[in-house]
């Protein structure tokens, strides 16, 4: 039987924050607390030795603004907001054009859940009937209809001692018709670099996108810090998807049905 596969259509992360009473920035947002209601991007299992596994969740990125303002609304200069979190964690973070010297943001900071909201909750909404596809032939032919197409893709570490599912919705897939060949290219999403040495799990997780044409080989796309380029030399950086990795995979694909 299939697994309970996301509806990312319509599986959303919703919070009230804390408002901050410190933030002097002009205009600055009117009066009041802020609940948000964000679609998922991805969803990502991680399985340890002993069994246990834990659950993180990648919202849509959205663009900075002034709350409830009448006179002006987004935010100058105007940054990406993005983020994942699990049930205690998040991990989220502004990233923005401008001066080449500068990194581009604090895209990457780890927070504890408590310290920012004030109520959050993931409301996930599961396809009813879903059906895997077996084969590239099976996959060419759901790609020709409307129907959703959801992948799970395992990775693993070297020693195969933690495992990860990493769940997404294929919003982009390329197929050859005369050879009936596919080929993934799809994204935002979970990448766990379940051998990165971190201090905690969540910062092992980065945005990804991915691109395969197997289901037992794929190379993820990390976004980081990537050299601007002038005449051959390196004149500063920014935030960009620039990282291959190409890691040996499981995947499945499953296609919901009415």
């Amino acid at each position: 039987m299939p697994p309970d596969i996301t509806d990312y259509g319509n599986s959303y992360v919703r919070w009230t924050g804390i408002r901050r009473t410190d933030d002097t920035r002009k205009p600055g947002h009117m009066p009041g607390d802020n609940t948000v209601r964000i679609l998922l991007d991805s969803r990502c299992w991680i399985t340890d030795a002993s069994g246990e596994t834990r659950e993180y969740n990648m919202i849509s990125p959205c663009r900075t603004e002034w709350m409830y303002r009448t006179d002006t609304l987004w935010q100058q200069p105007n940054y990406e907001f993005t983020g994942i979190y699990s049930a205690t964690e998040w991990m989220a973070g502004h990233v923005r054009a401008g001066d080449v010297q500068e990194f581009g943001g604090d895209w990457r900071v780890e927070r504890n859940i408590g310290e920012l909201f004030r109520e959050l909750r993931t409301d996930v909404v599961h396809h009813p009937k879903v059906e895997e596809l077996e084969n590239d032939e099976e996959v060419v032919e759901a790609t020709l209809t409307p129907s959703p197409i959801v992948a799970r893709t395992e990775v693993w570490s070297s020693d195969e001692n933690t495992r990860a599912v990493i769940e997404y919705p294929i919003k982009t897939m390329n197929i050859q018709l005369e050879r009936r060949q596919m080929q993934v290219d799809t994204g935002p999403l979970i990448y766990p670099d379940l051998d990165a040495d971190e201090e905690s799990e969540i910062k092992k997780l980065h945005f990804a996108f991915v691109c395969f044409n197997a289901n037992d080989i794929a190379e993820f796309i990390l976004r980081c810090p990537t050299p601007v380029m002038r005449d051959g030399e390196e004149v500063g950086s920014y935030i960009d998807y620039s990282d291959v990795r190409r890691v040996p995979i499981k995947n499945t694909f499953y296609a919901a049905r009415p």
